[in-house]
């Protein structure tokens, strides 16, 4: 992860501290875990919720 992250860094001039790289890493592992079980759901055959009209003007 952390070597993503210099990666992303480098690539956007971010000029991220190691510490910094640190933390992040450390919220993206974290968030990554929490939500582990929302990843198995399969939304495959649900209807949304709401559906859009492409063709409806508001």
């Amino acid at each position: 992860m952390k070597e993503r992250i210099r990666e992303i860094d480098k690539e956007y001039g971010f000029n991220l501290t190691e510490d910094e790289i640190e933390s992040i890493a450390k919220q993206a592992e974290e968030t990554h875990e929490l939500l582990q079980d929302l990843y198995k759901v399969d939304v495959g055959g649900v209807m949304p919720i709401m559906k859009i009209d492409k063709q409806r003007k508001s």
